[in-house]
Parts: C-alpha cells; sequence; structure tokens
C-alpha cells in the first residue's frame, strides 16, 4: 500500500496515521519517526520533530536514524512539513567535523526548554567500525547521545560534550551503543536515562545519570523497578519519556516507553516513580499496542510522545508494518484519551498525508 504523495489515502488499515513518507526528493521520502512534540503555550502551535531517511541515505539500516526534520500544525492532528534550510528541507544534519560521534547518522529522543531555547536531546553514530552479532562490523553502530539548542527550533548549535567526538558520555566496549537519551528534573538535579543494547540486540538496559554542578555527567547505575515484570518487557525498554504525572493515580513522575517483550516485540507501557530513580508498572498490561493485521503499523509501535492539552493525552508514536521489507509501510501515528486512564487511547481518524 503505497501513500507516497496522496492527498486523502484510503482509510481502511490506516486508523492513528498523522505524517507518512514525504515526496520524491525531501530528506523523509523513504523514511521517518521518532516523533518529539510540543504545543507552544503561547500561541498554541504544535511542533513535532522527527528523524527522517532519503532514500540515498547512508547509515545502518535498520535504525531509527538519519536526519531532523519539522513539521507544524495547529491542532496536532494535520501536519504540514516544514521547509528547514538544511540538506533536502531538513533541520539539522550529521556533523561535517572529522572524528565527531555524530557524523555519519542521527535521530532524536527528548525535546525540552532552557535558558537557550530549545533544547534537542539526540543521538548519532559515526564512520567508525564496530561490531555487532545482528550486523557484523559496519559503521555508525556505536551510538552516543548528544545535545543541540537552538532559540526558535529551526536553527541549532552543536553543545558539544566531555567525551570522545563530543558526545555526552563514553562507550564501553561491553555495549554496542549507548542512546535514545531522555531527560527530566527532579528535585532541582537534572536526570538523563540511555538505552544500552546488546550485540545482538536481544537486550536492552536503561542506565541513569545526573549532571553535576560542573555541567558533566555522572553515572547512577541502572534504572530500578520496584516489582517484577509482567513479561511485556521482559526484555527491557528501548525508548522512554519521563514527564510530571498527569494521570489522577501513581506517583509524582510518569514514564511511558517502548516495552520489548522476549520475542522482540514493541509495544507502549507506563510506570511511576516518586523519585526518578525506582519505578513500578502502572498497569498489568501495555497502554497501547500494535494495530490490526494488515493495518500500517501492524507489526509494532515504538518511540512514544505523551502531550496533554486541551483535556486529553496525546500518545504520537512510532508505528510499523514490516521490518524486513524496505516498502513496508511505517510513519507516525497519533492516540487520544480523555485525562485519566492511559488504557482509554484510541486512534484517531487517519489524517490527509501532506506533501508539502
Amino acid at each position: 500500500m503505497d501513500i507516497r504523495g496522496q492527498g486523502n489515502p484510503a482509510r481502511t488499515g490506516l486508523d492513528g496515521l498523522v505524517l507518512g513518507v514525504g515526496p520524491d526528493g525531501r530528506c523523509d521520502d523513504f523514511r521517518l519517526g521518532g516523533a518529539t512534540v510540543m504545543r507552544d503555550a503561547v500561541s498554541g502551535e504544535w511542533r513535532m520533530w522527527y528523524y527522517c531517511r532519503d532514500r540515498k541515505f547512508r547509515g545502518p539500516s535498520t535504525l531509527g536514524t538519519g536526519r531532523i526534520a519539522l513539521a507544524v500544525s495547529q491542532d496536532g492532528i494535520g501536519w504540514r512539513r516544514f521547509g528547514g534550510g538544511g540538506a533536502l528541507s531538513s533541520v539539522f544534519s550529521p556533523s561535517r567535523e572529522k572524528g565527531a560521534f555524530d557524523n555519519l547518522h542521527l535521530g532524536i529522543s527528548d525535546m525540552t526548554t532552557g535558558p537557550e531555547g530549545y533544547e534537542m536531546w539526540y543521538f548519532g553514530g559515526s564512520e567508525a567500525l564496530r561490531h555487532s552479532v545482528k550486523f557484523g562490523l559496519g559503521a555508525g553502530l556505536g551510538m552516543l547521545p548528544g545535545l543541540a539548542t537552538g532559540r526558535d527550533g529551526l536553527t541549532w548549535q552543536r553543545r558539544p560534550g566531555a567525551a570522545p567526538g563530543g558526545a555526552l558520555v563514553r562507550l564501553p566496549e561491553t555495549r554496542l551503543y549507548r542512546s535514545w537519551p531522555n531527560v527530566y528534573r527532579h528535585e532541582g538535579v537534572l536526570y538523563m536515562q540511555l538505552t544500552e543494547a546488546s550485540s545482538d540486540l536481544g537486550q536492552y538496559d536503561t542506565s541513569v545519570w545526573r549532571m553535576r554542578d560542573d555541567g558533566e555527567w555522572e553515572g547512577c547505575g541502572h534504572l530500578q523497578w520496584s516489582d517484577a515484570t509482567p513479561g511485556y518487557d521482559e526484555a527491557g525498554m528501548v525508548t522512554r519519556q519521563v514527564l510530571p504525572n498527569p494521570l489522577g493515580e501513581g506517583g509524582r513522575l510518569l514514564m511511558v516507553y517502548t516495552a520489548v517483550n522476549a520475542s522482540r516485540g514493541r509495544h507502549v507501557a507506563a510506570a511511576h516513580s516518586d523519585d526518578g530513580i525506582h519505578w513500578q508498572r502502572l498497569y498489568r498490561e501495555p497502554i497501547f499496542a500494535k494495530g490490526a493485521e494488515g493495518a500500517w503499523d501492524s507489526l509494532g509501535v515504538a518511540a512514544n510522545r505523551l502531550v496533554e492539552a486541551d483535556g486529553k493525552l496525546h500518545l504520537y508514536y512510532y508505528g510499523f508494518q514490516t521490518l524486513g521489507d524496505m516498502d513496508g509501510m511505517r510513519g507516525i501515528g497519533l492516540a487520544t484519551a480523555p485525562t485519566g486512564d492511559l488504557r482509554d487511547l484510541r486512534r484517531v481518524a487517519p489524517s490527509p498525508l501532506l506533501s508539502d
């Protein structure tokens, strides 16, 4: 089912889809996902930063990386692609510096605001070769986190960390990558969570870091669970978002995350915490699962972003129909629920896929 360039796609199997691949020759004409969404409190405009790939982009084929693009919306459902000043209308591209940790490909996993405006927490890989049980020897596999800031959300300035190549932390030999950063502030301390993957991508651990007074990151060990896994996240979590808990139950912090089960299936789950270190699963089942057979998101859902606005919870997610078939459908989806129980999330009617 090719939906490229259609103004009003057939609705069958497309529930939830709000942004698909772009027109030929654009930075997202092959693949996109990892939506990080914010709503401007003053103007009411919605902004979505997401990773994108064109069909000629180099980099590991199955990872959610490439360049970063932007889309804007007035209601959070109908999105218009923004023509950025970067390569192929992107707004952020891999570094051009030799030896930089992100000079081959990059992805996005969190967005915050600070004294310098928007803060993009991203990750990237370099041309350095690294061995993986799953991929063999290849470039770009040793991914690490980075930070860029921008006043307008359109142009960005890298803020190099102290690790080699400008990354925020170092990569140990025992891990394939240390990536997909998300950050949150708790009791005056800024924390960062990172995904650490095994070489065969069979297990994903979450490490926790805190920013010291000198601006460097200090490891605090791994995320701690106070309850046993129900099975839906037996292999760990790939991405996470931590935010003040908007629900009427649970601790002060809510974590919505991409859970991976023993068969490597992906779905979205939730947990809560009072201290940001010790977590307990909010429900005994995931809050959001893959679509029906044949749907655009029938194989899995991942890379979630939860936004509360106008009395509703908006869950943006990456959906995919296949992993092996490069022509299978992928895109960014949306499910909403009244503020309250996350298990009430329902996919929205498919939005017209704009090609501008």
